[in-house]
């Protein structure tokens, strides 16, 4: 709310700004916090990804006032906007410190990032998702690189006519686009171009770092209360039956998905507000609304997707 309230000016959508502070929470909170599913550990990382036409909702400035706020926060590291596969491994290999490799991808251009190395990338983001204790890569030299505890978070841009022409087609609706969170918008709001930001505004700025740098302290095994718990079985068995309403079968990964989408960002809703390491009904219940927020305008970043030119 403060960070909303901070970019209030700002001609970018709402959505493109609440997701691009959830993001900027997530890279901070790093593998330092987690969810146990009983045969696997979530952790908080998510794949977050604006799409809008080009150049009318200003998806890389909502993003450069995100990283604004928490480029300066210990502990975070950034790939550059634009990289290969190979760079992002060796990034994410050095960039390992008191037991983890924590690294957040920020490309204004998500094209350009998948571009660089096509399905090499493809499957490189989709096997680093889940964080593994450990990620190997033979090199062409005969060479092995690994990567201890990674920690991947992705906030990329792009259009739906890069998803139509140039995303390959057969990772539509699964694998990486399962795990990738698509936040459409279209129409900016209508601000001042020249914004002008008052002294609350100014003090917020300093208080979000503040705030952030108090968030990446955070050290926490997530737990669901009594009634959390009894929340989302209830809501799970209900998505389980039918988990995708669309009825698009480009989004059924990530409805298929969308269980393990809700635990991470209840994590990052219950680490904004408290210190403490339980998840309530209410930061499930707030993470559906963001999500039912969002999820209308998801089969518009597919609209194009095997069309005939």
């Amino acid at each position: 709310d403060a960070y909303l309230a901070y970019t209030a000016e700002s001609r970018s959508p709402e959505e493109y700004h609440l997701w691009t502070v959830i993001s900027s929470i997530a890279a901070v909170l790093r593998r330092n916090v987690l969810f146990d599913m009983g045969y696997f550990l979530l952790y908080p990382n998510l794949y977050i990804v604006l799409v809008g036409p080009a150049g009318r909702c200003k998806k890389s400035t909502a993003m450069r006032i995100g990283k604004s706020v928490f480029r300066e926060i210990p502990g975070v590291d950034f790939t550059a906007d634009s990289t290969t596969r190979e760079r992002l491994i060796q990034d994410l290999a050095t960039a390992h410190k008191d037991g983890q490799s924590p690294l957040t991808a920020h490309s204004s251009e998500f094209a350009s990032l998948l571009a660089s190395s096509q399905m090499d990338m493809v499957v490189f983001l989709t096997d680093i998702y889940d964080c593994p204790l450990e990620w190997s890569h033979k090199t062409k030299t005969g060479g092995t690189q690994k990567i201890k505890a990674p920690f991947l978070n992705l906030l990329g841009a792009t259009t739906p006519e890069w998803i139509a022409t140039a995303m390959p087609l057969n990772t539509i609706g699964i694998g990486l686009t399962s795990r990738i969170i698509f936040v459409y918008a279209d129409t900016p709001r209508a601000k001042k171009a020249m914004p002008v930001l008052s002294p609350a505004q100014m003090q917020l700025h300093e208080m979000l770092k503040q705030d952030l740098s108090h968030i990446a302290t955070i050290h926490h095994q997530y737990k669901f209360s009594p009634e959390a718990e009894e929340w989302y079985e209830d809501w799970d068995m209900k998505n389980l039956m039918k988990p995708n309403p669309t009825n698009d079968p480009r989004l059924n990964g990530y409805y298929e998905r969308k269980p393990m989408h809700l635990i991470k960002l209840a994590m990052i809703l219950a680490a904004s507000t408290r210190d403490d390491s339980i998840i309530t009904i209410r930061d499930m219940e707030n993470a559906i609304g963001l999500f039912s927020r969002i999820e209308p305008m998801m089969t518009k970043v597919f609209a194009n997707v095997g069309k005939n030119p």
